[in-house]
């Protein structure tokens, strides 16, 4: 039997996103209570949201979380 648990996967998640109500206090939750840091906040102006990265280790070297506040979809109206 061939032990593969030390072998490496050929793929990584890079980030996943979660759709928030409040930024500034999700900001909050993910920076002083969980201790990520920021990486970047994009505002797209035209398509009205904004995007921001957060993670406990750089974007090029692991798996990071978006944090979307914006235009929310339909299904989320209902």
């Amino acid at each position: 039997m061939t032990d593969t648990s030390k072998s490496m996967p050929d793929f990584r998640l890079d980030h996943t996103m979660l759709r928030v109500k409040d930024l500034d206090r999700s900001l909050d939750f993910y920076t002083r209570i969980l201790g990520m840091k920021i990486h970047r906040k994009t505002e797209y102006p035209q398509g009205r949201f904004t995007n921001t990265f957060i993670g406990y280790i750089g974007e090029d070297e692991g798996t990071n979380l978006e944090l979307k506040i914006g235009r929310a979809s339909c299904r989320e109206r209902v």
